[in-house]
């Protein structure tokens, strides 16, 4: 009995310290406007846990948000679709290992899109049911989980009408997502850029004065390298609107 005991609270010992690397690597990344190199850190931890145990669903799904960043980083086509389908791949491992962990299925979606934004609109059309399957399997997995509800928001702003886009529901997502997370700012943006897209100009402005006004950003990374720039990017671009 003691020898069980004494085996389980190894097992322990051992979750606790992959679990630690990996709240090592969320830090790295939500920081990652700190440094440049935090984003390199971060995918270094998930893979010092894969090494160890290779069907670890948390760590799969962080090396493909990983893999999706490093990705979108890249200026040449075959670099971008180089790092998204290794995203892709990691994805796809942390569904089966973590099938149940809506960030498995969110991430696989991402990469899935990243792979079809990059390849050309006629890829990203071939792919769009999948990526919206995967959006909304994690929803179902998790009714909260707001980075779905960007995802998803995004695709029925950017889908064509004919192939299932909505304008409407496009809304209807992303507003749900910031009653949940007013923080979120990639949400303001991205409901300002449908507002745009509406010519709703004053709405658009209303969302990008309030990611510029966000002190406490639920992604301080996101926010600082990319949601804040673009805010102001748009604010530039419909001045006068």
């Amino acid at each position: 009995m003691k020898k069980v005991c004494v085996a389980a609270l190894l097992c322990i010992a051992v979750v606790s310290a992959l679990d630690s690397r990996l709240a090592e690597a969320d830090n790295y990344y939500l920081n990652r406007h700190k440094d440049s190199n935090y984003s390199m850190k971060a995918l270094a931890l998930c893979k010092q846990v894969l090494d160890e145990d290779p069907e670890n669903g948390s760590a799969l799904w962080r090396e493909a948000r990983l893999y999706c960043l490093l990705g979108d980083d890249e200026s040449a086509k075959d670099k971008k679709l180089f790092y998204y389908e290794k995203a892709q791949e990691s994805a796809e491992k942390a569904k089966t290992h973590g099938s149940s962990t809506p960030e498995s299925h969110f991430w696989y979606g991402v990469a899935l899109g990243r792979i079809g934004q990059t390849k050309g609109v006629l890829n990203s059309l071939n792919l769009a049911g999948p990526v919206k399957k995967a959006f909304e399997k994690a929803l179902e997995l998790n009714s909260k989980f707001t980075p779905a509800m960007d995802g998803l928001g995004v695709w029925y702003m950017e889908v064509p009408g004919v192939a299932g886009g909505s304008l409407s529901k496009s809304e209807e997502y992303l507003k749900k997502g910031l009653s949940i997370d007013p923080n979120y700012t990639l949400l303001m943006v991205d409901l300002a850029k449908l507002y745009i897209k509406q010519k709703k100009y004053t709405d658009a402005r209303t969302q990008l004065n309030k990611v510029l006004a966000t002190t406490n950003p639920k992604h301080p990374a996101d926010f600082y390298l990319e949601d804040k720039p673009d805010a102001e990017k748009l604010l530039a671009e419909i001045e006068g609107k």
